[in-house]
């Protein structure tokens, strides 16, 4: 089923986003093999700082075995994107042609499809400027067999950034890799995770589309309900953004000798924003998200605090270890759950 006109978006997206810096050819090249070997080297310290034992043949075995590394541009990313974002919204919909035919009739008219496919685009377009990488855990749904799970590091926003905040470019390249590779390590020790989080994305959607007489929910019971499944899927990204900043910052300084100058003043970078890039921030939720996830390293540093980082890790053997909205603020009363 098609939700939105993924073509549509990817051209949409592509045609809006700025280009990133431009550099010779050379350059290019550079950025994108020290990148890749970045992820590869990353990959074994991962394994070593996290402790988790899914990932511990990383140190012996290539990291592609398990995840396609990608080094690519925003209009690669935005392409890539769009596809997996009909993925992650095609149960809602396939549930929703379930319930109510005159509905999907409204939504799936080829003029809707084309202006959802603008819209996609455009937002796509933006985000596309601000992320370094990101894992998808859904590519074999998107190709419709059974491709790798996919890493994409997103080079011409690493050299801005870097540029930007004068720092070393080969401890850079490594320090975002940690966290990415950190994802897929979640994922890898979680193998219910990716499943989790869409079915929590799926029920909030359905929640907010169906009117209330298919829904069978009073305005009361849906607006407690859908914040009830804000919660989920926040408190489930603030474990997962938290954890990985927990494990890109504990890297020995011998191997990334400027972590604490890459920390500072990556912090520092997110704090000061143009009033237009305050304003966009803003409709996106952004900023609040920044937040939430450094909630989400206290929570994790905490508990590692306490507990041991092997024993941290049970919050990856099933979903009713995940820490609740409160408990990401309350280590103690996570580790007093979950441990007595």
């Amino acid at each position: 089923m098609q939700i939105f006109n993924q073509k549509v978006a990817a051209s949409t997206g592509r045609n809006l986003v700025p280009p990133g810096p431009r550099v010779p050819a050379t350059d290019a090249i550079i950025e994108t093999e020290g990148l890749r070997a970045a992820a590869y080297t990353a990959a074994e310290h991962v394994a070593t700082l996290s402790k988790l034992s899914a990932i511990e043949h990383w140190a012996t075995l290539p990291v592609d075995d398990d995840v396609e590394i990608l080094v690519v541009d925003r209009p690669g990313w935005i392409t890539a994107n769009s596809h997996s974002l009909q993925v992650m919204l095609e149960p809602a919909f396939d549930r929703l042609s379930q319930v109510s035919d005159s509905l999907m009739k409204s939504l799936g008219s080829d003029v809707t499809a084309s202006f959802s496919g603008a819209q996609v685009g455009a937002v796509l377009a933006f985000l596309s400027t601000k992320i370094l990488g990101q894992f998808e855990p859904y590519v074999a749904q998107a190709s419709g067999g059974d491709a790798k799970p996919r890493l994409m590091l997103v080079a011409p926003n690493v050299m801005m950034i870097r540029d930007e905040l004068k720092l070393d470019p080969e401890d850079f390249r490594f320090w975002v890799s940690l966290h990415e590779l950190t994802h897929v390590a979640q994922f890898t020790q979680a193998p219910w995770l990716a499943q989790h989080i869409l079915d929590i994305a799926t029920d909030f959607l359905l929640t907010n589309i169906l009117p209330e007489s298919e829904n069978q929910l009073t305005a009361e019971q849906k607006a407690t309900k859908t914040q009830k499944l804000e919660s989920q899927i926040t408190g489930v990204m603030s474990l997962l953004e938290g954890h990985a900043n927990v494990i890109m910052d504990a890297v020995d300084r011998k191997l990334v000798p400027s972590v604490r100058v890459i920390r500072k003043r990556f912090d520092e970078r997110s704090t000061n924003h143009n009033w237009l890039a305050q304003l966009l921030r803003k409709l996106f939720g952004l900023d609040a998200k920044a937040k939430q996830y450094k909630q989400g390293q206290a929570f994790v540093a905490a508990v590692i605090d306490r507990v041991g980082i092997e024993r941290f890790n049970v919050v990856w053997d099933a979903p009713e270890n995940l820490p609740s909205m409160d408990e990401l603020t309350d280590a103690d009363a996570w580790v007093a759950r979950v441990f007595n």
